[in-house]
């Protein structure tokens, strides 16, 4: 029986500095490590029928204080969160946003729209809505809104099971949501979670 080929290491991007000399907020094992514990990967779910996204997946967990940020594998099926952005402005969530964009070929960038549990918009949908039209004109990749309902929640119930709290680990906290907002909607598009009310 002829012996499967494993991916070479040697494939793997590298951390990579900006123009500007910066590097962005990847962890040190890298965008497309599988290993690791909850707070930087979840696992998809299932093996889906349906084709997954083709290129790497970005997801914006946009918040007052912090932007949760997750990335995807190149085949679309795994979500693996990335440093939280430590701060809320405008204009530098944006050129971090769109150095990650460039350094690592994201082809698509969700960004979690506060939803309450009536379906209306949340305090902060209107924030995410500019980010997303300000996003439009600095990328060439599709940028859209994806309902973010529960993601908290499913976040702090994340940290509580790992023996963490949210006060202190803010960070975390944001890294989590974002990474579960991201393969909620990786799951999606490979037809193993049911589509929520979000706005494209």
């Amino acid at each position: 029986m002829p012996r499967k080929n494993r991916p070479n290491s040697a494939t793997t991007p590298r951390r990579q500095k900006s123009k500007r000399g910066r590097q962005t907020g990847l962890p040190t094992h890298g965008a497309d490590g599988l290993a690791g514990d909850l707070a930087d990967t979840v696992a998809p779910s299932g093996t889906g029928t349906g084709q997954p996204p083709v290129g790497r997946v970005l997801a914006v967990d946009y918040g007052e204080r912090r932007v949760g940020l997750a990335l995807s594998d190149p085949a679309g099926l795994i979500a693996q969160g990335l440093d939280t952005l430590q701060t809320a402005d405008t204009v530098e969530s944006l050129a971090s946003i769109v150095v990650i964009v460039e350094e690592q070929q994201v082809r698509e960038i969700i960004l979690g729209l506060p939803v309450h549990m009536d379906g209306t918009a949340g305090e902060m949908a209107g924030k995410v809505e500019a980010l997303a039209d300000e996003l439009r004109k600095k990328v060439s990749c599709d940028v859209r809104t994806w309902d973010e309902r529960l993601t908290s929640v499913s976040a702090r119930r994340t940290m509580h099971e790992m023996g963490s709290t949210a006060r202190g680990n803010k960070g975390s906290l944001d890294r989590i949501a974002a990474t579960l907002l991201l393969q909620n909607y990786l799951d999606f598009r490979r037809g193993k979670a049911t589509e929520p009310d979000s706005r494209p």
